[in-house]
């Protein structure tokens, strides 16, 4: 990641696409409740989410000729958890429909509106901190993506948390680093001198630290150890791991456990 480009991998997606259509049709599992828009719908929500984040993170690091505000990074950093928490949300939607169009039992009714307000990544994880267990469809239909969800639980805790609180309560940014290896000439072009306080206002960040209990008051936080920093682009690094996992085994979930009876679309 040495340019800042996160290495998403999605192509996965057209698969599990291509599979669901298949199963939609009226000789398969049809679609009276059109759970394929809803399926898709989620999924392209997902896409679009994937996109935004790596938008937000190439441009909170990246050298651009013009000048930073000082609530640049804070803009970037709340742009760039929303759409982390919102493509699992969005993700979570798209399984949701997929497993509802074999076990209606199984998942949230995508006929119903307060159903469908419901559907969130505790239907896949659970809240063991309220005694809230998964839902039973993921278990029965998508268990390897259920177990990975769950390994990765702290990583998607810090996300949900700092998300939290950037949309419903204050600021995130509490600091970091800036990046010292600005292009060749980056500096003279713009008729300011490297090293200089100006050149501070064109200089993008090389870290960034997220706050470990964002949602504990202020007056009970204590200064944290630099070994126990909790660095966004660490974050980031991992989150692109979760999902490039998450979109492969989902698919092998879908493929083994959601079996049409006709395997090839008609003409």
């Amino acid at each position: 990641m040495s340019d800042f480009t996160l290495p998403f991998d999605l192509r996965l997606c057209n698969e599990m696409d291509q599979h669901a259509l298949l199963c939609c049709q009226d000789y398969n599992f049809g679609n009276v409740s059109d759970w394929f828009s809803t399926f898709r719908g989620g999924l392209q929500g997902f896409y679009s989410r994937i996109q935004g984040l790596q938008k937000h993170f190439y441009q909170v690091h990246a050298w651009i000729p013009s000048p930073r505000t000082p609530s640049d990074t804070e803009y970037h950093l709340s742009a760039i958890l929303f759409n982390m928490d919102s493509a699992i949300e969005c993700f979570t939607f798209a399984l949701n429909a997929l497993g509802n169009s074999i076990y209606v039992e199984g998942f949230r009714d995508v006929t119903d509106s307060k159903s469908l307000k419901q559907i969130c990544p505790t239907d896949v994880l659970g809240d063991p901190d309220r005694n809230i267990p998964p839902i039973s469809g993921y278990t029965k239909y998508f268990p390897r993506t259920q177990k990975l969800w769950s390994r990765h639980r702290d990583i998607l805790n810090i996300i949900f948390d700092n998300h939290d609180v950037s949309k419903h309560r204050e600021t995130l940014y509490r600091g970091g680093k800036y990046r010292n290896d600005p292009p060749t000439g980056f500096f003279e072009a713009l008729g300011v001198k490297d090293k200089s306080a100006e050149s501070l206002v064109f200089t993008p960040m090389a870290e960034i630290v997220l706050v470990p209990d964002p949602k504990a008051p202020r007056v009970n936080r204590e200064p944290t150890p630099l070994e126990d920093q909790i660095l966004l682009e660490e974050i980031a690094i991992r989150f692109c791991y979760f999902i490039n996992k998450t979109v492969a085994l989902s698919l092998k979930d879908e493929l083994s456990n959601i079996v049409p009876k006709v395997k090839k679309l008609r003409q």
